[in-house]
């Protein structure tokens, strides 16, 4: 079997029919790209379905047969297919000679990826990588309980300082620099608890959320293996004494924001902007007594900003998102013994890096996040190598060099210049924008910021060597890993500091996703996500159009979703007024009721269907219907000044226009199992993959015209949803 039909695992002999449809001799694409993306698209197509009843059945609905999930995942889709790709040319990169393998940065880059795939190596340390670190930052009590006579002498603000200046990011809260709202070329350091960092959703991976159970058991084995590695035999009874005060205090801080859930499932984050000083002064005012409960903001700050040189004091801005959870936060520490939180800072470091450690700490890791999905493989070691590489720069620099085209990124650009057209076509003529909101929509479009494929610099070898002076990596994986994540931690860092520059790539170029920024209308298009054959630019325009045109299309709506609608076009926040805003939320509001009527449907007599909740992925539902609708016209355009299209293989007997609304659809095609599935509805902003077909088709008229829908027809609704009219 060929590496490109192994990528699709596509079992299909033939040509998928079309009844009722006209069929006309076309010129065929016979290139392997076209060959591939038609037989991916085939591999879904379900005749038997009415495409106006269920197109997610229809265009969908052999894919789970055609492309079983793998033993070592949970889902499959067309985005995995592509991740694959990605992987395995990653793969090839690393491993191969090159001819920049002189260059300095390449040099590090390929011995960090040898010394990830010595599994000898790494086995025959142990523990010992963490267990030197946690025994140089006061030890784990949970670990000696009984065993050191100073254990209620250990301060947990210590040691989690001590982890916070490595790795910008402490046990109860996490640090992010963004945009000021009034000046967007200035940034101001974010302060994250609760919803941040101690919520259920974000404290807890979704497995141990779900399988409880077997987080009780990792943390157990866990402890024990540390316990035998130091020659500790503890009696069980005291063992699980121990475990159950850990447990409970993880326990207690999820219970902190318990009820703080509807801040994630669809309303403003609520942040206030103070000085250290008074931040220090509303913490205080929990009135806790017991040093366990102590924070001292400004040497906190202080001490996350010292690699920068920058010099600060009390006066110092700083931005609290939530910040009535402090008080509950000190309440909780302040009468939670040292010895626990310091065990609990000390897990919580642990937990990060047990797959960098040996096997018996990899599948623990392994039964208590994918035993619960049935997952019974691990994934190959290479694959976790080549994910974990944080010398991203070099590794998207042999990307660029060996797979991508520059003719793609003026394909791109030509994408999305068609789509901004599109959207203030729209923004033009609709309806309950006034004078003063058109003229603002259309400039904001007009000056977005898009960084396509990959920076500039990558064309410059100096530039590349540069970025990783002082950067030292050796024979050990672990002490590599930590190098590596602290130097690019502080060149984020040290970016951060300084004023906005939107021109900045802040993700890498083999990202498989695109994105858009509202504090700075920045559009970023990595190479990953244009990659051929998914993005080919002598691919039919359906094709192209269909799949990465409507994800362009969905990034470049998100400038209008309730959270982008309220900044300039050049970051800044504004207001609007009063008539664009009820008109603007009445039309979001369709939205929600739309998809709120949407129902996961779990198999099983017992079992309560899951209804999705429509506020909470509004602003992603909103974009996938506006990606939808102008990527269809963009492509309509577009067609009518290309030379005559040629038609995939095996799919001769469609129009263009089914051929578009096939190849969306395509790229939301899933294999996935009801327990994940669920359990993504109930925590992901984004809708599942099926309702990301239903609910955009639904709302356009196009489709219900390519495929001759009848009126009142399931997705030829008599309301449609849509946010220009």
């Amino acid at each position: 079997m060929t590496l490109l039909t192994l990528l699709f695992y596509v079992i299909v002999a033939g040509a998928a029919g079309f009844p009722n449809r006209r069929s006309t001799d076309h010129t065929v694409c016979e290139t392997d790209a076209c060959r591939l993306v038609g037989e991916s698209i085939r591999s879904g197509i379900d005749e038997s379905v009415d495409p106006c009843t269920n197109f997610d059945g229809y265009g969908c609905g052999l894919w789970p047969e055609n492309n079983p999930i793998p033993s070592n995942d949970v889902l499959w889709s067309t985005n995995h297919l592509i991740d694959l790709r990605t992987s395995l040319r990653l793969k090839e990169v690393l491993e191969e000679e090159s001819e920049y393998d002189n260059l300095e940065p390449i040099k590090k880059l390929k011995q960090y990826y040898r010394s990830c795939m010595d599994e000898d190596a790494i086995e025959k340390r142990g523990l010992e990588p963490i267990q030197s670190m946690i025994d140089a930052n006061g030890g784990w009590p949970i670990q000696l309980r009984n065993h050191e006579s100073n254990i209620e002498n250990y301060i947990w603000q210590e040691i989690d300082n001590v982890y916070m200046k490595m790795f910008y990011t402490a046990s109860f809260f996490e640090f992010g620099f963004i945009p000021e709202e009034d000046d967007a070329t200035k940034t101001i350091l974010v302060i994250l608890q609760g919803v941040g960092s101690f919520l259920e959703e974000e404290i807890v991976k979704r497995s141990e959320r779900l399988f409880p159970a077997q987080n009780v058991d990792k943390m157990t084995n866990v402890v024990k293996a540390f316990k035998k590695y130091k020659g500790i035999e503890t009696p069980s009874e005291n063992l699980v004494a121990d475990l159950n005060e850990l447990l409970s205090f993880q326990e207690d801080l999820k219970n902190i924001s318990e009820h703080e859930n509807e801040i994630r499932k669809g309303l403003k984050k609520i942040r206030d902007k103070m000085t250290i000083a008074e931040l220090q002064e509303y913490y205080d005012q929990a009135g806790t007594q017991h040093p366990t409960a102590q924070i001292n903001w400004l040497h906190l700050v202080q001490d996350l900003l010292k690699p920068a040189n920058k010099v600060i004091d009390a006066s110092y801005p700083v931005l609290v998102e939530n910040k009535h959870l402090l008080h509950k936060l000190a309440h909780l520490l302040d009468a939670t013994p040292q010895h626990v939180i310091v065990s609990y800072v000390q897990w919580n470091l642990i937990r990060q890096f047990l797959s960098l450690l040996n096997k018996e700490m990899r599948d623990i890791e392994f039964t208590s996040d994918y035993m619960g999905y049935n997952i019974t493989e691990q994934k190959p070691r290479w694959k976790k190598c080549v994910a974990d590489i944080p010398l991203q720069d070099a590794l998207s620099f042999l990307f660029i060099k060996k797979f991508h085209s520059p003719t793609t990124i003026q394909a791109v650009t030509d994408m999305l210049d068609d789509l901004k057209v599109e959207m203030k076509e729209r923004i033009l003529h609709s309806e309950w924008t006034n004078d003063n909101a058109k003229n603002f929509m259309i400039d904001k479009i007009d000056n977005i910021m898009s960084l396509i494929g990959y920076p500039s610099w990558y064309n410059n070898e100096t530039a590349l060597v540069e970025e990783y002076e002082g950067l030292e990596i050796g024979e050990n994986y672990f002490e590599n890993k930590l190098a590596g994540g602290i130097f690019e931690n502080t060149k984020k860092l040290l970016k951060s500091m300084k004023p906005v520059d939107r021109s900045i790539w802040m993700v890498s170029p083999i990202t498989l996703n695109a994105f858009y920024l509202g504090p700075m209308n920045l559009m970023v298009i990595p190479a990953a996500e244009v990659q051929d054959p998914f993005f080919t630019p002598g691919m039919p325009l359906a094709v192209n159009y269909g799949a990465v045109g409507t994800i362009i299309g969905h990034e470049l709506a998100h400038s209008f979703d309730t959270n982008g609608i309220e900044y300039d076009k050049v970051g800044n926040k504004i207001t609007s007024d009063a008539e664009t805003s009820e008109a603007f939320n009445e039309r979001v509001k369709c939205f929600i009721d739309q998809y709120n009527n949407f129902t996961l449907v779990e198999e099983g007599e017992d079992e309560e269907p899951v209804q999705l909740n429509g506020l909470f992925t509004k602003d992603e539902n909103v974009a996938d219907n506006i990606g939808l609708e102008v990527a269809f016209t963009a492509f309509q355009k577009r067609k009518l000044l290309a030379v005559p299209q040629p038609k995939l293989p095996g799919l001769t007997n469609i129009t263009d226009e089914q051929l578009f609304f096939l190849s969306f659809a395509n790229s939301w095609c899933a294999a996935t199992t009801k327990v994940y599935e669920i359990a993504s509805a109930n925590s992901d902003d984004h809708s599942p993959n099926k309702f990301r077909i239903l609910g955009t088709v639904a709302n356009t008229a196009t489709f219900s015209d390519a495929f001759n829908c009848p009126d009142h027809s399931p997705l030829n609704r008599d309301s449609k949803c849509t946010l220009w009219k």
